[in-house]
């Protein structure tokens, strides 16, 4: 009888992480672009559990032009409204990109909805606000999310 218990467990709990996602991919979707800086943003896919409130992306911010560039506030622009950058480190902001130079920033947010209620609908643009030639400039770049692809690196 403990035996039959036991496999009947076993299968329902594995048939329940089959039939269910448990967790979604968040990618970047569309290129970045800068306005006057040659800057690139490279967002990594992420693979938060459905029902995580929280989205912290590994972002890297590459400085293409001949100046340096200060980057002064990061924000993520959804559906639901736009979430600000609290980073985990204190006197993170701002920071300075040599020319030629990758930085990877410090981000967190802390979402009203779950992930998959955030990203899985429709994009979210994650936002970089700097400063290049004394002028103040915005680099976007697209994330959303989808099912988790288990053949994806």
């Amino acid at each position: 009888m403990k035996r039959t218990a036991g496999t009947l467990y076993f299968i329902t709990v594995m048939f329940l992480l089959v039939a269910c996602d448990p967790a979604v991919a968040i990618r970047q979707i569309r290129a970045s672009n800068g306005t006057s800086a040659r800057i690139t943003i490279d967002v990594k896919t992420q693979h938060p559990l459905v029902g995580e409130r929280i989205y912290v992306p590994q972002v890297t911010v590459t400085n293409g032009s001949d100046m340096p560039i200060t980057i002064t506030s990061v924000e993520l622009a959804a559906k639901q409204g736009t979430y600000a950058n609290k980073p985990r480190q204190p006197g993170s902001y701002p920071t300075t990109v040599p020319p030629g130079k990758g930085e990877t920033l410090d981000i967190w947010f802390d979402l009203t909805d779950d992930v998959r209620e955030t990203f899985f609908r429709q994009p979210a643009e994650l936002r970089v606000h700097y400063k290049s030639r004394g002028r103040d400039e915005t680099a976007r770049v697209s994330v959303m999310g989808g099912h988790l692809d288990t053949n994806a690196p």
